[in-house]
């Protein structure tokens, strides 16, 4: 909503009482890093003056028409998450919006490449206005990397310079998301080069991904025109990438934490300003359990931070970086969104304001949120006929051992390159040691080709089958498994409720989760989506899978994200992430 500044003016003037005043806070100030005393007066949408402690007076009176004694609790501004993936949490925008906001998060500046990767710009546009009118600021960076890297994997939809120009038009659009293809940007591959520029042109934010890059190679993708990460994955890479006037956000999601390495290269360099915060995929139950943006402030703190620092990185740096020149403070003339915590180490948020309207209190909103948009439901996973033979190896010898590539799982999210050797028995590999489980991703997108079967190593399964089409980024259906007949079964119950999780032992489905919008998110409450996701996550676990460091539901949904060191597996193959290139199955002798 907007106002004239008259009545707010005569607020911070004294002339007229404030809508509201928060009494005796302690105000968290993250431009001068400092927690004291404070009176806050809101009028209409805006803090109109703020009223420091001393003597334990404040230094001016101020009436408000509603007032609210909050001795004890800390006010921090609205939090703002720089780069998220709705459709991680498995639920549409509007339920999105109304399980952050619980969790003092105000503004989320959103990457809609999942449901991109699946529908194409139609899935963009639908995330879009579904976003519209929320409480929580959605804003958007148009996806770049449709798919992430073109020729090494299928998508159901690929976006080049001129449909992402076209996007940037789009209402609340404030950049280009992402660079995955960070190969494409520092050789400057066309396509690459070209969306980059799209966004330079258009004068948005080109927003990084740049796992494990120094030197000459992150010199040249800076001077490509894009200057933030949320990759960075030790304390060594962080600190250099400040150096160099990257913006480095903090990232700790239901896949990788690194507030820990964050706080290490803080403490190298602690005058640092070019610091931002983001939870990137954060799974319905960890959001429930762990919060969202208050659980990476809370994390820093805890990792040694000091929390009016940990606090700016999560709002007036995030806010400076997308142009919010009135969000992120708690000062006169900008926005009133903020939240009430009882302490400032366990960041548990009680009360929520945005624009002046308290819209949560004592943890539970009182204000109810809809979207008038209807969720995009359609089946979108479009796959062949499929056998069981369609998951055994086919080898090239009839009897004997051979040797094969294997993507050894971490529990980082990275994958390694190893080989193991396996027996040959009439010509085909139909059952593998303890410690491996075949690994295949079936084109979701109407490819109409058989599956490429791979090896995992490390995952923990050691039975029965798990398949998921929620596989970064290009969301092509992936199944592990110990034998082809769970295999099969497990993809037979995607293919006919649209896309989820499925898990299968032994002819038999334990558990699954249906997820029909794109196959990526379902259109209900996070508190009923979660049970499921917790119960999926109990079976997996009894089902021996070990990686997915908070939530197994996650565990293999990044095996197909061509980007993230060092090998990867999609529809097409397998693939040297480095090198960005086909690796064979079979080592050649």
């Amino acid at each position: 909503m907007m106002y004239t500044r008259e009545h707010i003016v005569a607020a911070a003037r004294g002339d007229e009482e404030m809508d509201l005043v928060i009494r005796e806070v302690n105000l968290v100030n993250v431009f001068t890093a400092e927690i004291y005393k404070a009176d806050i007066g809101v009028k209409e949408d805006r803090f109109a003056a703020i009223a420091a402690y001393k003597d334990n007076e404040p230094s001016f009176q101020m009436i408000g028409k509603e007032e609210m004694e909050a001795k004890g609790k800390y006010a921090i501004p609205g939090l703002i998450d720089c780069h998220v993936h709705i459709e991680s949490t498995m639920i549409p925008p509007d339920m999105f919006a109304r399980a952050v906001l619980r969790h003092g998060t105000t503004v989320a500046v959103i990457d809609p490449h999942e449901i991109g990767n699946v529908m194409g710009m139609e899935g963009v546009k639908y995330m879009i206005e579904a976003s519209k009118d929320l409480p929580v600021e959605i804003l958007t960076t148009i996806p770049s990397c449709v798919p992430a890297v073109p020729n090494l994997e299928t998508a159901g939809a690929e976006f080049h310079p001129e449909d992402i120009e076209t996007m940037l038009h789009l209402p609340n659009v404030v950049g280009i998301a992402e660079l995955m293809d960070y190969v494409g940007v520092i050789k400057q591959h066309p396509r690459m080069a070209g969306i980059v520029q799209k966004g330079l042109d258009a004068g948005v934010r080109n927003e990084g991904h740049l796992p494990r890059v120094y030197g000459r190679d992150l010199a040249a993708y800076l001077a490509a025109g894009v200057n933030s990460d949320h990759e960075s994955r030790s304390t060594d890479e962080i600190v250099e990438k400040l150096r160099a006037g990257m913006l480095v956000y903090i990232r700790e999601s239901s896949i990788s934490q690194f507030a820990d390495i964050a706080a290490e290269a803080w403490r190298e360099v602690p005058c640092v300003s070019n610091i931002a915060m983001c939870t990137d995929d954060v799974e319905p139950n960890d959001m429930l359990k762990n919060g969202q943006m208050n659980r990476v402030v809370r994390r820093c703190i805890e990792e040694g931070i000091p929390a009016p620092l940990a606090i700016r990185y999560a709002s007036l740096n995030g806010a400076i970086r997308f142009g919010l020149n009135d969000r992120g403070a708690i000062a006169a003339g900008y926005r009133a969104d903020f939240s009430l915590v009882d302490s400032i180490e366990d960041m548990e948020v009680t009360d929520v304001f945005v624009e002046g309207k308290q819209m949560v209190r004592n943890g539970e909103l009182i204000e109810e949120i809809t979207s008038s948009v209807p969720p995009l439901l359609r089946n979108t996973v479009n796959i062949p006929e499929l056998t069981e033979e369609d998951f055994i190896i086919k080898a090239p010898i009839k009897d004997g051992t051979v040797t094969l590539h294997t993507m050894e799982m971490q529990l980082n999210g990275t994958t390694a390159k190893g080989k193991v050797d396996v027996e040959v028995k009439n010509g085909v590999i139909s059952k593998l040691p303890d410690n491996l489980a075949f690994v295949t991703v079936i084109g979701r997108h109407g490819q109409n080709k058989k599956p490429f079967v791979g090896v995992i190593e490390n995952s923990g399964l050691r039975e029965g089958a798990y398949a998921t089409t929620v596989a970064h980024d290009s969301h092509n259906l992936v199944v592990a498994g110990t034998n082809a007949q769970d295999m099969l079964l497990a993809i037979k119950q995607l293919e006919i409720s649209g896309g989820g999780l499925c898990l299968v032992k032994d002819g038999e489905v334990q558990a699954q989760i249906d997820l029909p919008l794109a196959g990526l998110m379902s259109p209900e409450p996070i508190e009923e989506i979660a049970i499921k996701v917790e119960q999926f996550n109990q079976v997996a676990k009894s089902m021996g899978v070990k990686v997915g460091r908070r939530s197994p539901a996650m565990a293999f949904s990044s095996l197909t994200l061509t980007v993230i060191p060092e090998i990867r597996i999609s529809d097409i193959g397998l693939v040297d992430v480095y090198k960005q290139e086909w690796m064979p199955l079979f080592v050649e002798v």
